[in-house]
């Protein structure tokens, strides 16, 4: 080997480490457990910022699903800071408050509420999206969600409500409805009246209001397959023509005539 090909050889490998050294560095925040690693290495009271740095470290197609690795972690670590790490987060970074609004109620369900009310605080140009985001996870939940939403971005009343209606189809209706009725109502009014609709449809159908909320998915008909047809012999013609019946080709039989059936 010449001492080019050597020089060449050790250029090529130096690249590849230095390409994969910069994947690492680049895919630290990536993995759940390496952002907890980020997270763990400060106080408490410093996490929610620290979680909002590391969202704002990633941009473009995969700076949602970092967020929700980040969330995820910070979880983990500290579910009382859930709160305040979306708010800071969705303050940092407005366009992220769905994304990490929806994780954090995913992972902390009973909390949807004032998750939902905090990263609309932080981010209120992004308060129908929160609605959207947060009852494709908890449908069932979508009252509280959107009144406490319209609390902190009253004016978004209208975005707020057709957020609603996109994200559960099954209320959909319902909202239409009450709209007609309470033209300039709050979102909690219009809200109250639905679940009240919600629960008399429930009571009729003699099922449960999250049914109505989520119909349940039913399977698409099943449709039976006919039998191959069977073979049975060949069909075979009528060896003449059909006579035509006229009187030259008739036999009158006479009143009382004809076949004696009274014999053997």
């Amino acid at each position: 080997m010449n001492s080019t090909t050597f020089k060449v050889n050790r250029l090529a490998i130096a690249l590849v480490a230095t390409l994969a050294l910069n994947h690492a560095i680049a895919g630290k925040i990536s993995n759940v457990d390496l952002a907890k690693k980020e997270l763990s290495a400060v106080a408490t009271a410093e996490m929610p910022a620290k979680a909002a740095a590391l969202c704002s470290q990633v941009k473009g197609g995969a700076a949602a699903a970092n967020a929700n690795n980040v969330v995820a972690a910070a979880i983990e670590l500290r579910p009382a800071a859930a709160i305040a790490v979306v708010s800071a987060i969705a303050r940092q970074n407005a366009e992220l408050a769905p994304e990490a609004a929806a994780k954090a109620v995913s992972l902390l369900p009973k909390e949807a509420a004032a998750i939902a009310r905090a990263a609309a605080a932080a981010a209120p140009s992004q308060a129908a999206k929160i609605v959207f985001a947060i009852c494709k996870v908890v449908p069932t939940k979508y009252n509280v969600v959107a009144t406490a939403v319209a609390q902190e971005v009253p004016a978004a009343t209208k975005e707020i409500l057709a957020a609603v209606s996109s994200a559960v189809p099954g209320v959909k209706l319902f909202i239409e409805s009450v709209s007609v009725t309470e033209k300039d109502s709050s979102v909690a009014r219009v809200m109250a009246q639905v679940d009240t609709l919600v629960k008399a449809a429930a009571t009729a159908s003699k099922t449960s209001p999250e049914q109505v909320i989520v119909p349940p998915t039913r399977p698409a008909p099943g449709f039976a397959v006919a039998p191959p047809p069977s073979t049975g012999p060949p069909f075979t013609p009528l060896g003449d023509t059909p006579t035509e019946l006229n009187r030259t080709n008739t036999i009158e039989i006479p009143p009382g005539g004809g076949r004696n059936y009274s014999g053997p």
